[in-house]
């Protein structure tokens, strides 16, 4: 994929999605999708991407798994920070901290919603604290 010299960049690039479409290639748009995020390290994502679909990259196994993860990521803290809310409005806040390094770790969305309804039903922080023990069982 090195240009040549007085060829610019977006012109070398569509030139080289234009071969890599026209390859004999088992799965051309996993293909063309690798060559772009490949050709990132040299040229501009956004010019890359004028070339590129987006429906292409997001087809990517690599790029749906990272997705995905970064879903289910975005999820737990989002349910980790409404736990430490609820129990910081709720109940103690300063003592609420003490949650907070064991919260984090649990990455599980379902675990996590339940502890988030227990903090909701918590009449105190000891009552949290026996549900999130259970939980960790």
């Amino acid at each position: 994929m090195e240009r040549p010299a007085g060829v610019d960049s977006e012109a070398w690039f569509r030139r080289c999605v234009q071969a890599a479409a026209r390859a004999d290639v088992p799965d051309a748009s996993e293909y063309i999708g690798s060559m772009a995020i490949l050709g990132n390290l040299v040229y501009d994502m956004k010019m890359i991407l004028t070339i590129v679909s987006k429906e292409t990259m997001y087809e990517l196994d690599i790029i749906r798994h990272l997705t995905e993860k970064a879903t289910a990521e975005a999820r737990a803290e989002t349910l980790q920070e409404g736990i430490f809310d609820v129990l910081t409005l709720r109940l103690q806040s300063d003592a609420a901290l003490r949650f907070k390094p064991t919260l984090e770790q649990i990455d599980d969305p379902q675990q996590l919603a339940a502890l988030l309804r227990a903090a909701a039903l918590a009449n105190t922080l000891e009552d949290f604290e026996q549900v999130l023990e259970e939980t960790e069982e």
